[in-house]
């Protein structure tokens, strides 16, 4: 990776290494944080990642960008990411040839097929709308007629939202991170954390496969394997790992490509185009949690199932290939973001349960103003605090596959 921090150059002054802010991972949401500090001029910021830059859950994501959500928090969440999707390149300072985003904005279409979906979507629906969404809620007939190679038998109605749409995570995770680097902050790869030493309720070191490093403020950013950070500090992040895989269909013209990104909710089967293919995928909900990646070849025969089922033109697609990644997920499938009560100097920004690229441009706003400003001002994030899950005070994200 291009810029990263020379490891020679970090193992000599390892000892002495003082970041006002270190970054525990460096997928999308951590080269997130990392942006928007030195965007504001904290420019001492040290970004740590065990691999390479978006080799994580990043690498493998669906890439959706949707705002239909349950929670307030994740719907203003996903609005303020929508408006930086699509003006990504002004935001960033981006030249037209230097990557980014390519934003499709073909919307998502919700297929709901029982009445208790019909009825949990309605009034979903009706809080997105209230943030100013323009979500409609279409009955079969209006599928039928709006999509003509979507098979509606079964189905009662649907929702969808015109603003949706999806990019490239890999794009937007290189993106961050090289207007991160430009701004001053420095990203050294292939280096594991291995213990966290604290004094109290304030961490005072941590200590590395390359050396150890003094920071000010400690951000938690990686993803599934929060879990294993808390416990080098002695807490509970209540992250597990899920494996989540899609499949890829060769070059297929039979359905046209601004195609929405489509989910059956019954049983989570989901499309949307894929350069001059389609991806396809549906999560299998006896899935043990765990850190398996590899490929269950078998689940295939269910995903092409379901496709050819709703959407009879997939019989024609031929399967090119499939790759499976991590979801990071929580007892409620809603994101942890913010302090920990009896730490310090350490915040979490994690375990976003597969909507972490989608609202990693807001994440990394709320987290620096968290670090800079002592509080989150321009989005609420006071319900997404670990300490909902001592309380009790959970609010469950309905709207996750």
């Amino acid at each position: 990776m291009q810029d990263a921090l020379p490891l020679a150059n970090f193992q000599k002054s390892a000892d002495s290494m003082r970041p006002d802010v270190l970054i525990i991972g460096g997928g999308v949401v951590g080269c997130s944080v990392a942006y928007h500090l030195t965007a504001r001029g904290c420019r001492n910021v040290l970004v740590l990642e065990r691999n390479t830059v978006g080799s994580g859950s990043t690498g493998k994501a669906a890439g959706g960008i949707r705002q239909q959500f349950s929670h307030a928090a994740n719907i203003q969440l996903s609005m303020y990411a929508v408006d930086f999707f699509t003006h990504f390149h002004e935001r960033l300072g981006l030249e037209a040839d230097e990557g980014g985003v390519e934003f499709h904005q073909v919307g998502y279409l919700f297929l709901l097929s029982t009445d208790e979906e019909l009825a949990q979507f309605r009034q979903s629906a009706n809080l997105q709308r209230s943030f100013g969404l323009p979500v409609e809620v279409l009955t079969a007939t209006q599928l039928a007629e709006r999509y003509p190679w979507l098979n509606a038998e079964g189905l009662l109605g649907a929702t969808y939202c015109p603003t949706d749409g999806y990019g490239s995570p890999h794009e937007v995770n290189q993106a961050f991170a090289k207007v991160a680097r430009r701004q001053g902050a420095r990203i050294l790869e292939g280096t594991t954390v291995q213990a966290i030493k604290r004094e109290g309720a304030h961490i005072v070191s941590v200590e590395t496969d390359k050396g150890s490093i003094s920071p000010g403020t400690v951000v938690c950013c990686a993803g599934a394997w929060s879990a294993e950070l808390g416990r080098m500090l002695g807490i509970e992040i209540p992250i597990s790992p899920l494996r989540r895989m899609c499949f890829m269909t060769d070059p297929f013209e039979a359905l046209p490509h601004d195609a929405p990104m489509t989910i059956e909710v019954s049983n989570t089967f989901h499309f949307r185009p894929e350069g001059p293919g389609f991806m396809l995928g549906a999560s299998d909900q006896q899935e043990p949690f765990g850190f398996k990646t590899e490929v269950n070849w078998q689940w295939l025969d269910t995903v092409v199932e379901d496709a050819v089922r709703r959407v009879p033109a997939f019989e024609q697609a031929r399967i090119q290939g499939g790759w499976a990644g991590l979801y990071e997920t929580t007892p409620d499938d809603n994101a942890i973001i913010g302090a920990v009560p009896g730490l310090e100097n350490f915040l979490i920004a994690a375990g976003f349960s597969g909507h972490g690229f989608m609202q990693s441009p807001a994440t990394g706003l709320v987290i620096s103003e968290l670090i800079l400003d002592g509080k989150a001002h321009t989005i609420p994030i006071e319900a997404l605090s670990i300490e909902r899950f001592a309380s009790g005070s959970l609010l469950p994200e309905r709207n996750i596959i």
